[in-house]
């Protein structure tokens, strides 16, 4: 499944060029706040990074896409 989503790198909860290390920064923001939550790449040799997907989408409603970068969903965190 491959899945583009746009939003504003400012937005980000944290990020790691480490897949595991942004998994589990993931995995604790959303046992934090009970939302779904992003991890998502930009491109090759480029850091994973985390949003909450609910404040991020919400954002770019507002925003109407303004400073947005593309990104590809590695994983969505919300079970």
């Amino acid at each position: 499944m491959s899945e583009d989503v746009f939003f504003n790198p400012g937005q980000s909860i944290s990020s790691d060029f480490d897949y595991n290390k942004a998994y589990v920064a993931a995995q604790i923001y959303h046992e934090k706040v009970k939302k779904p939550v992003l991890v998502v790449k930009e491109e090759k040799d480029k850091p994973y990074i985390v949003f909450n997907e609910e404040a991020a989408i919400e954002e770019e409603k507002q925003e109407k896409l303004k400073n947005a970068k593309q990104y590809k969903v590695v994983e969505r965190i919300d079970d």
